[in-house]
């Protein structure tokens, strides 16, 4: 029974990625879907040539299909890799290997098997109590051929939920990721000790079975020795992106979003950096500059915000996140507290009569949670 797309597989070692016989930091993936979704639409390209997947899988189900569709969707289905090099890593896999895997899947032999393999079955259904006390199985029956066919089968369900699954996994990866990102600010070091709290918050408790190898790989080209590696293979999309983004995170690595250009790149350090090292959408003097050089230029200083408000609230909601992690208050709770704490950051800075010290008074543990409880209270 197939469990995972040979293709789609990584090797991990030190904070790095191999793959595609190059080597990447741990988040480049993750940074690339931020930057990629809305390049070239490819979730919703992909989407369009599965959209009658599910119908096909509804009849498998049940024991019985039609071979226009089978075929049909196979065909559809090829159309998805050429969208799939837009997108890394898919670029750097072998899409040839697995778009012919699929071709070869989805075809009237295929198609004959499985509907073979569903009658011989029906015929053993059908035995009568004394042929199955004597373990007379019709004489139709070929073990070796009912194994063949059932990991067809399975092979053409798995297929199907992997590229079925593909487009949402991607949406579900971007639009946390982008989340996680906008949290970023809140965290008061932008280590893994203080950004994981705020992951964890984002992803919530996932689990997706990876399939691991330890393999031995060469760290560089020039290496004469090998090294111990994890070599993963993925059941799916959404897994390779969190692996990627969570084994970063490991090694300090999270994706950010310049302020320029407003395009996303990855930090490798604990530095509150604001811009990336790309070229500006904008012109000095007829001339291009980098973000960074832009940012100086017009006077934009890279520094935190100091202001004291926001500074408290910072490490209030990080103080709030790491007891979520530690279980001593509950999801519902803290998303309250949070929610209190973030009302009462807007009114300390545009609100007239709260002063600042009031508000440092109230972003006290005892007393925002006694706020939280009374709110919760109020909404049962």
């Amino acid at each position: 029974m197939r469990e995972k797309v040979d293709y789609f597989t990584a090797d991990y070692r030190d904070g790095r990625v191999h793959i595609g016989g190059k080597v990447y930091q741990a988040g480049y993936f993750a940074t690339h879907l931020l930057n990629q979704f809305y390049e070239n639409d490819t979730a919703a390209r992909i989407s369009v040539f599965t959209t009658d997947n599910w119908h096909l899988e509804q009849t498998l189900e049940i024991g019985y299909m039609d071979k226009k569709d089978f075929l049909g969707i196979g065909n559809r289905m090829l159309n998805i890799f050429q969208a799939l090099p837009w997108l890394s890593p898919f670029n750097m896999l072998d899409t040839k290997s697995e778009r012919e895997r699929v071709a070869n899947l989805f075809t009237e032999e295929t198609y004959a098997k499985i509907t073979e393999y569903w009658k011989c079955k029906a015929e053993v259904y059908s035995m009568t109590d004394e042929q199955a006390w004597l373990d007379r199985v019709p004489k139709s029956y070929d073990k070796e051929f009912m194994i063949e066919a059932r990991d067809l089968l399975n092979e053409v369900f798995f297929t199907l939920d992997f590229y079925n699954d593909l487009t949402e996994d991607m949406q579900k990866a971007f639009y946390a990721l982008r989340k996680f990102v906008s949290y970023i600010d809140e965290a008061e070091r932008f280590d893994e000790e203080h950004l994981l709290p705020i992951a964890l918050e984002v992803f919530g408790k996932v689990s997706f079975p990876v399939h691991t190898e330890y393999v031995g790989i060469k760290k560089s080209s020039r290496s004469k020795t090998a090294t111990v590696a994890r070599r993963l293979y993925f059941e799916n999309y959404y897994s390779f992106i969190l692996t990627d983004f969570f084994e970063g995170l490991h090694y300090g690595h999270y994706p950010r979003q310049c302020e320029i250009c407003k395009k996303y790149f990855l930090m490798t350090s604990a530095r509150k950096q604001k811009y990336c090292n790309g070229i500006s959408p904008y012109e000095y003097n007829g001339e291009k500059q980098t973000c960074r050089q832009y940012a100086v230029i017009m006077g934009k200083k890279e520094k935190v915000d100091a202001h004291p408000i926001l500074s408290i609230h910072k490490k209030r909601c990080n103080c709030i996140r790491a007891e979520l992690s530690k279980g001593t208050i509950t999801k519902e709770f803290a998303a309250v507290a949070k929610e209190i704490a973030d009302e009462l950051k807007t009114l300390a800075i545009h609100g007239d009569g709260y002063t600042a010290e009031q508000f440092k008074r109230d972003m006290t543990r005892e007393a925002l949670y006694t706020l939280t409880d009374k709110r919760l209270k109020q909404r049962q």
